[in-house]
């Protein structure tokens, strides 16, 4: 048995503490995460993409305004706003929070955002998970659009939340690995005007506490982070397929 600094040698066969092991396969998963950032993906909000982007949050939330829809930035969209004043150009997504106590003025202003340009789909929760019900509305994905019905790179996700217990709860992920994430009901029932790019926006009043909930350092760049994983809103992450 031969030892090179932690790697064992033994009857002629490399033998990697489990450990190293484990470590190396977070390595390498980030390291293929970032080539796909930086080569492999056409939705990174960068160049046109962006500029497509800001256009398209401006415009569907004055429609939410104008149709009295109460709604909130987050996530990733919330964070490059709040950290950088721009949006995260790793990022390749934008995000609101919608509410489900608006959820039957949806019908009406899915059309109001199809006649801006824009193509929207609803996703539906695939789970009874109380608060969520199976069938109800989980998710507006809105789509930039090219040519006459095809998808563009740009895409917004509209989550629908939940209130029970002083929580807002939303899904996400679909039936390939279900993700139940909540928030105190604060962060989004008490709301201020954020100005970005001349427009006025909807984010939570203490904002910087929401961020760190969600992110923990959230002052702190971090290119990969993984919803399912790193998000201090989960309740609960599993494959369900």
């Amino acid at each position: 048995m031969h030892f090179l600094g932690r790697t064992i040698f033994q009857n002629g066969k490399v033998r990697i503490p489990m450990e190293m092991e484990k470590q190396a396969k977070e390595s390498f998963l980030q390291l293929k995460t970032f080539w796909n950032y930086k080569m492999g993906t056409n939705h990174a909000l960068v160049g046109n993409n962006e500029q497509v982007a800001l256009r398209m949050l401006e415009n569907v939330t004055t429609i939410l305004e104008e149709s009295g829809i109460r709604y909130c930035l987050t996530a990733g969209t919330l964070l490059g706003i709040v950290r950088e004043e721009r949006l995260l150009p790793w990022d390749t997504d934008l995000d609101i929070r919608l509410f489900r106590e608006d959820i039957n003025k949806i019908p009406r202003v899915l059309w109001k955002i199809r006649f801006a340009g824009y193509l929207a789909r609803i996703r539906r929760q695939e789970y009874s998970d109380p608060p969520l019900i199976k069938g109800e509305k989980r998710i507006i994905k809105i789509f930039h659009k090219i040519g006459f019905l095809k998808k563009g790179y740009v895409t917004m996700d509209c989550f629908i939340a939940s209130k029970q217990n002083g929580e807002y709860v939303w899904s996400c992920g679909g039936p390939k690995l279900y993700t139940k994430k909540s928030v105190p009901a604060h962060y989004y029932d008490d709301t201020r005007s954020l100005i970005f790019k001349g427009k006025s926006y909807k984010v939570p009043k203490m904002t910087e506490d929401y961020l760190t909930l969600r992110y923990g350092d959230w002052k702190k760049p971090i290119k990969i982070w993984d919803y399912t994983k790193d998000d201090g809103a989960i309740i609960s992450s599993e494959r369900k397929m």
